[in-house]
């Protein structure tokens, strides 16, 4: 160790250095940004004994042509009306705010003020340090204010923010809006030494989960002591429902030795070096586990708004014993952007979020981890989600079960003199009676194989030639609608059409030009069949 300490003091004179520039840098960045625009998804042409002119589509509701803006049509600022007395805007992890549901844009009004208190962040070896951080103005009962308040507001709202700094603070702050556009995220508007407050009023332009944090002065020491927090900016066509709804914030504290009375003092040397003593979610090591752990029940559907404040380091966010069913690449919720689903973890970069989804499926309690374990396992990166209910012995159970030493199934049926689901009838519907109808719904469920029955709505139709039947997938899982048979467990696709991954609300249309029976199947879910009959 005596070795190292000549190197670390060179480093702290190259990183005074590198503050000086730093200051530099933030005083002269702009937060403008341009239209964060993607092309519109391809088409997929499909023909089923028909001409060239028949073709199958997938819709996603997304904008058509190249390089669209999908900023917000804005009502004029001085048209906005204040937003519902009633709307709340405001929230403590791991607790947000209701969704907004209204859908016109209003003027959002928030106040917040800084926090500088000495604060616990590893109960467990009863560790605190002299954090800096926000709260909701007034609110004396969270005297530690890291990290700060969940704000919320629709896309296209007029945020009026009011920051105020007690005078009993010893230090100046300000606020980082990384849903802002203007200089500095409204940093330099905001920036008000004790005793004073300041205000900005900005346009939510763009939808998702996004990081403030204070910007002043050494930034990097204010965000390592626990400056920052997390704003949900909601599209304009709300998320799907969901049963539940949770904030996750990760960061990381560089703190030296702790003293005889439970201080640990802020280590610059270890932010240099980029070294944290703790990485926590929401402020400290026990702020999601034994009493504060989460919990949902079987059957349930929660989503989780997780920013990465940082400082240093990005994160791989992971469920232990279970997926994200959905994910939300960057927290960007635009319906131009593709939801991920089935991850096992996302990366989180330092500054950025993601929004995930997950399914309660057998009563367990599902581990949330930064999976470079060093962080989990030593220093403190780690939350508990409990799920509650009955156990499911068809997606786990503990031991052997005489699953596949059971004799063969009996052939009968096979031959055409029953009804059994085979490769020649396209499934379990032989029974099922055919509706007139042009479209076919994959309704909430579908996924289940208990509702093998009605996973299509209604799954055999009857047509006359020359009609285009639509689907449309309303469940929360992707599907598709391929053109094969299916025995349940082994399908067979015939290449006649093939919708791809539909997601929610996304539909799928085929003209059907020539008479005949056309069954169809779900890829990922093959108990799922249907069938068109064309007369």
């Amino acid at each position: 160790m005596p070795q190292r300490l000549p190197h670390r003091r060179a480093n702290r004179r190259r990183t005074l250095l590198s503050f000086v520039a730093m200051l530099v840098l933030f005083s002269l960045i702009g937060a403008a940004c341009g239209p964060d625009d993607l092309p519109p998804p391809g088409t997929a042409d499909n023909v089923v004994g028909a001409p060239s002119d028949s073709v199958a589509t997938v819709s996603t509701g997304r904008p058509s042509g190249e390089l669209e803006s999908i900023l917000p049509d804005l009502t004029p600022v001085a048209d906005l009306p204040a937003a519902p007395a009633d709307e709340a805007h405001t929230s403590y992890l791991p607790n947000v705010p209701p969704p907004i549901a209204r859908s016109d844009q209003r003027v959002v009004e928030v106040h917040l003020e800084v926090t500088e208190a000495l604060c616990p962040i590893d109960p467990a070896s009863g560790t605190s340090t002299l954090s800096w951080g926000f709260r909701v103005a007034g609110d004396t009962d969270h005297e530690c204010g890291a990290p700060g308040p969940v704000v919320r507001a629709r896309v296209g709202d007029l945020l009026r923010f009011t920051l105020t700094n007690p005078a009993d603070s010893q230090h100046p702050h300000n606020i980082d809006f990384h849903a802002v556009t203007g200089q500095g995220g409204g940093a330099a508007a905001l920036t008000i030494p004790p005793g004073e407050s300041a205000s900005i009023e900005a346009r939510l332009l763009y939808p998702g989960a996004f990081m403030y944090h204070c910007a002043f002065g050494d930034v990097p020491e204010h965000i390592a002591r626990g400056m920052y927090g997390m704003i949900i900016v909601d599209p304009e066509e709300p998320l799907p429902e969901v049963d539940h709804e949770w904030a996750i914030t990760q960061s990381e504290w560089y703190l030296g030795e702790t003293d005889a009375t439970g201080e640990a003092p802020f280590d610059r040397e270890a932010l240099t070096l980029e070294e944290p003593r703790f990485v926590t979610f929401n402020g400290r090591t026990d702020a999601l586990t034994g009493d504060n752990a989460l919990t949902m029940a079987v059957g349930e559907r929660a989503r989780i708004y997780m920013v990465n404040e940082g400082l240093n380091l990005n994160s791989n966010f992971h469920p232990i014993g279970s997926h994200w069913d959905a994910v939300y690449p960057e927290g960007a919720t635009h319906p131009v952007n593709h939801v991920i689903r089935g991850s096992q973890s996302t990366l989180v970069v330092a500054g950025g979020a993601t929004v995930v989804e997950v399914l309660g499926l057998v009563p367990s309690t599902i581990i949330l981890v930064d999976h470079a374990l060093v962080r989990t396992f030593y220093k403190g990166a780690i939350g508990q989600l409990v799920v509650t209910g009955d156990e499911n012995p068809e997606i786990f159970a503990e031991g052997v079960s005489d699953a596949g030493t059971a004799p063969p199934p009996s052939d009968s049926g096979a031959d055409g003199g029953g009804e059994s689901a085979t490769a020649g009838d396209g499934g379990e519907d032989g029974d099922v009676e055919a509706v007139a109808t042009d479209t076919v719904r994959i309704p909430v469920g579908a996924w289940d194989p208990a509702n093998a029955a009605t996973a299509y709505s209604p799954s055999v139709i009857t047509v006359e030639a020359g009609t285009t039947v639509t689907w449309t997938n309303n469940d929360g899982v992707v599907h598709t609608v391929t053109s094969g048979t299916s025995n349940g467990t082994t399908a067979t696709p015939d290449g006649l059409f093939d919708s791809g991954s539909l997601e929610l609300r996304d539909t799928f249309s085929v003209t059907f030009s020539e008479p005949g029976e056309y069954p169809y199947f779900c890829t990922p879910h093959p108990w799922m069949v249907g069938r068109v009959i064309v007369t």
